[in-house]
């Protein structure tokens, strides 16, 4: 057993104890105060056992913490997302060494060993080149691409890292699709060109920025860009305005569904962590509307990012064009076409059943409202829910072709929960899907 299974186990271990000490010292008929205390007690755990083993117990962890972990243990979970516990700094040292043939101090002008951020696979110093411009590194933890490429070969691991609403759902073919995404992660050359393009996609956008990568100065397990500066989902989720937050969530919106709908790219593992918010952005700019410019959202992380196969774009852009289609008959009828184009039934009479019905209104809540709707954790959890009852009641398919699309989306919405906003994100998708007339 890898240290890892070991690891899931003691997790395991530690919820069983904690329910058996409220079977003792409460009322059996406990409250549901009482089950955030056992998420409490497996996330000490869990955040434990992924801050010194990396790699995909805290994949599996940070998934956790923001799709469905109680507030006390997304407390304890979070700061796996930027803030895991750090590796040495001479053993970071090393790593740059091997793969740019200098010490970081010999390459950079300047060099804080101290890691600003730290998650799965790696960590991150900030430095400076010799012109003066501010610069990130991230750099892969040493020994943790063996770890990962072995638990990518145990399909029960694969499960859950792609969330616990989808995973028991997936056939094989498909959890090879997601661990070959995921394997591509261990190379920072992948990552260093998505970004690239999801930078060249996004250029000239008054809100969405992707940080620019510095091609000479990264490798296989270097990656080094422009420096971002901003708040954290966390913080602007807890001390944010209602329009930071509105102008946040309408940035991040824009990002996650307009990338794979207008771009044809997916970035297939959106994480709290992988955005920061410059909300000083609204004294360098004379913004019209909520979500053109009130704020910066600076988009980052992209291991796990692929294009979308031109067939499947369109069957996507389909589905959410008759999500906003006013005709009701008309609309239905072009939804299901849609999903029967993209591969996403099973069978036809699944259409008809109260867990499918549950999921499509789900999936057209937000886009039922011409004004403001409330995207919230219990908006984000009923979607993910939905979409694990259609999956399991049989009707409803996730194929490998649209796997990390739909992970995303459930990832994105989970994301977009935390911040509690009010957004007009009819409109906003109205926009990405140009020329209208939907609105």
């Amino acid at each position: 057993m890898s240290e890892r299974e070991w690891a899931e186990r003691r997790v395991g271990w530690a919820r069983l104890w904690a329910r058996a000490k409220q079977v003792l010292t409460t009322d059996p008929t406990h409250s549901d105060e009482d089950d955030q205390v056992v998420d409490e007690e497996a996330a000490r755990a869990l955040a434990a056992a992924a801050g010194r083993l990396k790699g995909g117990l805290a994949k599996v962890a940070q998934l956790a913490a923001y799709t469905r972990a109680s507030s006390g243990a997304r407390a304890v979970l979070g700061g796996l997302w930027d803030r895991a516990p750090a590796v040495s700094g001479g053993a970071i040292a090393e790593v740059v060494a091997q793969d740019l043939g200098r010490a970081p101090q010999a390459l950079f002008a300047e060099w804080d060993a101290t890691p600003i951020a730290a998650a799965s696979l790696g960590q991150v110093h900030a430095a400076r080149l010799a012109d003066g411009a501010e610069v990130v590194v991230k750099v892969q933890y040493p020994g943790v691409a063996e770890a990962l490429r072995a638990d990518l070969d145990d399909p029960g691991f694969l499960r859950r890292l792609a969330g616990s609403e989808i995973g028991r759902s997936l056939d094989d073919a498909t959890l090879t699709a997601l661990a070959d995404a995921v394997r591509r992660e261990l190379d920072y050359r992948l990552e260093a060109d998505a970004q690239r393009r999801f930078g060249e996609a996004w250029q000239g956008d008054a809100v969405v920025r992707v940080p620019r990568v510095i091609g000479e100065l990264s490798s296989a397990r270097v990656l080094t860009m422009e420096r971002a500066r901003g708040k954290t989902i966390v913080e602007v989720a807890a001390h944010g305005t209602p329009e930071l937050r509105r102008d946040a969530a309408a940035a991040i919106y824009r990002f996650a569904w307009g990338s794979p709908l207008a771009r044809g790219l997916v970035n297939a593992d959106p994480n709290p962590g992988n955005f920061l918010i410059d909300q000083d952005a609204a004294s360098r700019r004379d913004a019209a509307r909520p979500g053109d410019g009130h704020v910066m959202v600076w988009c980052l992380d992209f291991g796990c990012a692929l294009e979308v196969p031109a067939d499947v774009r369109d069957a996507d852009l389909a589905l959410w064009r008759a999500l906003l289609d006013a005709d009701g008959e008309r609309a239905a009828e072009r939804f299901r076409t849609a999903l029967h184009a993209a591969g996403l039934l099973r069978r036809p009479d699944s259409l008809a059943t109260h867990a499918h019905r549950d999921w499509e209104r789900a999936l057209a809540a937000p886009l039922a409202t011409h004004g403001d709707f409330h995207w919230d954790t219990a908006y984000a959890a009923e979607l993910a829910a939905s979409t694990g009852r259609a999956l399991a009641a049989g009707g409803l398919v996730l194929p490998a072709r649209v796997l990390l699309l739909w992970r995303q989306r459930l990832g994105a919405a989970a994301v977009l929960g935390l911040l509690d906003a009010s957004a007009p994100f009819r409109r906003l998708l109205a926009d990405l899907l140009q020329p209208p007339p939907y609105v």
